[in-house]
């Protein structure tokens, strides 16, 4: 690749890193959806489109779905691989709570260099996901599903989280639906109400703003 991830932006990596993510999570990315992750207005995701567009890493036309060229995924997968590591870090070395290391991660994403990062990933024995069960290199098959999507008596193994803010990642830990956690789908309450699950003994009902962040990997019918 001729694109070196140390020559483009910050703020260029931050949105690249976003289509990215967004681009594994659903079948297109759109202006609205980055304006959303990014907390930005709609007219400043559109002019720095347009400039993505111009250095070739990304193919956009408005009122279509924003695609990375193959430059811009490989500067959108070093950076998450940054960031996961950086995660690993905080939480497994410096004790940085789960729910804080996203944060603490996109302070620092853009600023270390490529042989800082491979020293962590060594340091940390080259792990394959971030705390929160993101993988670190999203090069491989996703065979995950949103566990709003199973159905009464489907068991899963929570995979990762599909929303890394505080607030969430302290409520779901609250739940014991952490990575790797088993999760049984007992139901769906009348009227297309909340999911109910068990997770070891304790039931709990969740509505699908949280079922739909919780990405599974089935395990079987019960």
């Amino acid at each position: 690749m001729s694109t070196d991830p140390e020559a483009v932006s910050s703020n260029s990596e931050e949105y690249l890193e976003w289509i990215y993510r967004l681009s594994m999570e659903q079948s297109e990315v759109t202006t609205s959806d980055l304006a959303r992750s990014l907390k930005v207005s709609p007219a400043s995701v559109t002019g720095m489109l347009k400039r993505l567009a111009e250095r070739g890493l990304i193919n956009y036309q408005r009122y279509h779905s924003i695609a990375l060229t193959d430059e811009g995924r490989y500067v959108a997968a070093r950076v998450i691989r940054r960031h996961g590591l950086l995660e690993r870090l905080f939480t497994d070395v410096l004790g940085v709570p789960w729910h804080m290391a996203d944060a603490e991660a996109s302070r620092l994403e853009h600023a270390i260099t490529t042989d800082v990062e491979d020293r962590i990933a060594a340091f940390l024995g080259n792990p394959t996901t971030c705390p929160h069960g993101q993988p670190i290199n999203w090069d491989g098959p996703d065979n995950t599903v949103r566990l709003s999507s199973l159905e009464a008596g489907s068991e899963a193994r929570v995979a990762r989280m599909g929303d890394e803010s505080p607030d969430f990642l302290s409520y779901v830990q609250t739940l014991g639906l952490m990575p790797d956690v088993h999760v049984a789908v007992v139901g769906r309450a009348p009227f297309n109400g909340p999911l109910m699950v068990r997770v070891g003994a304790d039931q709990h009902a969740l509505g699908d703003e949280v079922a739909s962040k919780i990405w599974v990997e089935r395990l079987g019918e019960g």
